[in-house]
């Protein structure tokens, strides 16, 4: 359903209907927020923030501007960094089990131990690292979107996404030790 919203406003620059959005970009925001904060109930506040903040101004939203999903993502980013400022935030988060919903004929056991390892590699990196890998893994931006939405030009996205993954490597060659 995303991909269908984000065509059809590519296409005609057509607002979808708030519902529409809703229904077809909470999952994504949600998982956006959840590996920034790592928190469950971090992120569903993140989640219900932002889809209150965008109801709320979505007929100022102008779609020339924006996709409707960068919007939310500006959205949940600002939300999210400023739950980490506030004090409410500044507790220990541990890394918890990300609930989605789970495909029954998949395998759950590679799939557990997958989630875990990628948590517990999250649990590792800065936020700053987080918000750029979910970015390009959670939200499937492009690098010239990424560049876009963080003021950054496409080489330097594409270089520091390499410098990334380099790290998480280390990082996961230091964990099976």
């Amino acid at each position: 359903m995303t991909k269908d919203i984000m065509s059809a406003c590519s296409n005609n620059l057509k607002k979808p209907d708030f519902d529409e959005l809703f229904e077809g970009l909470y999952d994504k925001i949600y998982r956006y927020a959840y590996t920034i904060l790592l928190s469950k109930e971090d992120a569903e506040d993140v989640v219900a923030e932002t889809f209150i903040s965008a109801y709320r101004s979505y007929d100022s939203f102008n779609i020339e501007k924006a996709s409707p999903q960068t919007w939310l993502v500006t959205i949940a980013h600002n939300t999210a960094v400023n739950l980490v400022r506030s004090a409410a935030h500044r507790k220990l988060v541990t890394v918890e089990a990300c609930p989605e919903r789970i495909d029954p004929s998949g395998d759950f056991a590679g799939k557990i131990e997958t989630e875990d390892l990628v948590l517990r590699l999250y649990a590792l990196l800065t936020q700053e690292e987080r918000e750029f890998l979910n970015l390009r893994y959670v939200m499937e931006f492009k690098d010239a979107e990424i560049g876009e939405l963080l003021d950054l030009p496409t080489k330097t996205v594409n270089k520091r996404y390499q410098r990334l993954l380099a790290k998480c490597r280390r990082l996961l060659t230091q964990m099976e030790r």
